[in-house]
């Protein structure tokens, strides 16, 4: 088949189908991957080949992205920014990119919120189908949409109609407005159920962190899907650091962002000696860490989480759902700081699951309430138990080849 992937968001949106692209390039498929120039080098390292959609990364744009999204507490609000910002602002290029890039091929690949890339495949008349990382926003009756208990089908019913009818006073109407600006056929419940693909929508997230559920038919569990990382040869550094002490808590954030990151680095730094504890900080897209030269805290740009995180004690993270995937994929307890969107769902599942304490809210993050979590995951024995048994749980499945599969068969 000729395939196009289409890249959208951040790097925890972005590498997991850069993993599906590389194993459907293995299986013999052409596979043409559209992205920023920002993901340019990734894209070819898999062997993909490169479209540049010419819409440029900007991180001063990002940063006051983030700090106008990270303190509200309206989740709709939230969710009202980011399509603004992340889709509406340029969706009119991003449109035509893909449009183009499209022609002559078979089918597309594209995130469940990417909208101007479904409707270019729309246009293309192409099939295309869906990939999403949550399954907590897929309505179905065995459970009610995040943060609502689950108290029986008939209120999850009740519950999931009133998100529809909000989301589509304002979601759907943003998401509407721009199908219909570049010739679309207006969506029902667009935020909602209109966003995934009626033919197959791939969920990447493994089932061993989510509670069964009876979605409909065009959803699809497949496992989580893991970009191998290059073989990587720790600096001498890095490595004194880790054997001068017990394993240390691994702070990364990822690819959220901000302008505050060095007082969020003091938080962090605070935090840890609190609890007379060593750290690694990864230093992400929020630029954290500091330039001088600590005993106890070692700051870093870019390590591979699959060589570092079975390093740590703890992993304190956003609670994305591909870093949260390979926290668990490391047998590691998590502490997730959730920023915005999915990360507060993955923080009750890892509760539920009995590895991770509550999670904390970025708005609401101090050095006080981080000490008090990363000595609790210290005190709980328990928790670093449940963690082997689930990463082994997680090790054990084979999501990309379950993807592939349902892409083909389809």
């Amino acid at each position: 088949m000729k395939v196009v992937v289409v890249c959208w968001g951040s790097t925890g949106d972005v590498y997991p189908v850069l993993a599906l692209s590389e194993r459907l390039l293995a299986c013999g498929h052409h596979v043409r991957v559209c992205s920023p120039a920002l993901y340019r080098d990734k894209v070819l390292e898999v062997g993909a080949e490169f479209y540049e959609i010419g819409v440029a990364f900007d991180l001063s744009e990002f940063h006051a992205a983030m700090d106008a999204i990270i303190p509200k507490r309206d989740p709709t609000a939230m969710l009202r920014l980011i399509v603004e910002e992340g889709i509406m602002r340029r969706g009119g290029k991003w449109y035509q990119d893909c449009l183009a890039a499209m022609e002559g091929f078979d089918i597309a690949i594209c995130h469940s919120v990417d909208i101007p890339g479904q409707e270019a495949a729309i246009r293309n008349r192409i099939p295309w189908l869906t990939v999403t990382y949550c399954p907590g926003f897929i309505k179905c009756l065995d459970f009610a949409p995040y943060p609502f208990p689950n108290w029986g089908r008939i209120f999850n019913a009740i519950v999931w109609k009133l998100v529809q009818l909000r989301l589509a006073s304002s979601i759907d109407a943003l998401f509407n407005q721009f199908i219909a600006s570049v010739g679309g056929e207006r969506r029902r419940s667009v935020a909602l159920d209109g966003m995934y693909s009626p033919h197959l929508n791939l969920i990447a997230a493994s089932p061993a962190l989510c509670p069964p559920a009876d979605f409909p038919s065009n959803h699809k569990f497949t496992g989580v899907w893991h970009l191998a990382s290059p073989a990587y040869d720790p600096p001498s550094e890095l490595v004194a650091f880790l054997e001068a002490g017990p394993p240390p808590v691994i702070i990364t954030f990822g690819s959220m962002g901000g302008s505050n990151g060095r007082e969020t680095t003091e938080i962090l730094i605070d935090a840890v000696r609190t609890v007379k504890q060593r750290a690694i900080i990864q230093a992400g897209w929020g630029q954290l860490g500091t330039p001088e030269t600590l005993s106890d805290i070692y700051c870093a740009e870019y390590i591979p989480h699959q060589w570092l995180f079975p390093q740590g004690c703890c992993i304190v993270h956003h609670g994305g759902a591909g870093t949260t995937a390979s926290a668990c994929r490391a047998k590691v307890p998590s502490i997730v700081v959730a920023h915005h969107a999915d990360q507060p769902y993955w923080g009750k599942q890892l509760l539920d699951l009995g590895v991770a304490p509550r999670h904390l809210r970025r708005r609401n993050l101090t050095a006080e309430r981080l000490a008090k979590r990363i000595q609790q995951v210290l005190d709980t024995p328990s928790m670093t138990a449940q963690a082997q048994v689930l990463g082994g749980k997680i090790e054990a499945e084979d999501g990309l080849t379950t993807a592939v599969t349902l892409i083909e068969s389809f």
